[in-house]
């Protein structure tokens, strides 16, 4: 008998559900389906850009599921950029939660406004940060 999967804990759902080629009509698409958990592993990885450790605990999961999750999320992106797939969000065993258990601290770039996050404990203190969207030094933490 196979265990069940466990839940996946996620900080919220993706505000669009479905991607697909220009000019194309879904219905003459084929799809791919991204899972909820897989999308909030792209966005902690890729947009939140934690390190696997720090995004797994979010997710509250271990650090080799949270690799697998994120690589076959990777590949079914890949997969439908290449072939012209539409990828449709949906689905998978989550629970919504708010708020991350590991805590972050908030940066914003003074140089061209970009916005993101970093755990607290990285080594890295604010002024020897560099935006990681246009490479400027010039950086300030938010009191968010």
């Amino acid at each position: 008998m196979v265990r069940p999967h466990k839940e996946r804990r996620v900080e919220q759902l993706p505000p669009v559900t479905h991607y697909k080629p220009a000019g194309i009509p879904l219905r003459s698409l084929e799809e791919i389906i991204l899972t909820i958990e897989e999308m909030e592993a792209i966005r902690l990885s890729d947009i939140e850009l934690l390190d696997q450790a720090a995004a797994a605990e979010c997710m509250e999961i271990s650090r080799p599921t949270f690799h697998r999750i994120l690589n076959k999320a990777h590949q079914k992106i890949a997969l439908a950029l290449w072939k012209g797939h539409a990828l449709r969000v949906d689905g998978g065993n989550v629970r919504i939660v708010h708020h991350c258990k590991t805590s972050l601290r908030h940066f914003t770039c003074e140089s061209c406004g970009h916005k993101w996050n970093l755990p607290h404990g990285t080594g890295q203190r604010c002024h020897d940060l560099v935006c990681p969207l246009c490479q400027e030094s010039n950086v300030i933490r938010d009191e968010d």
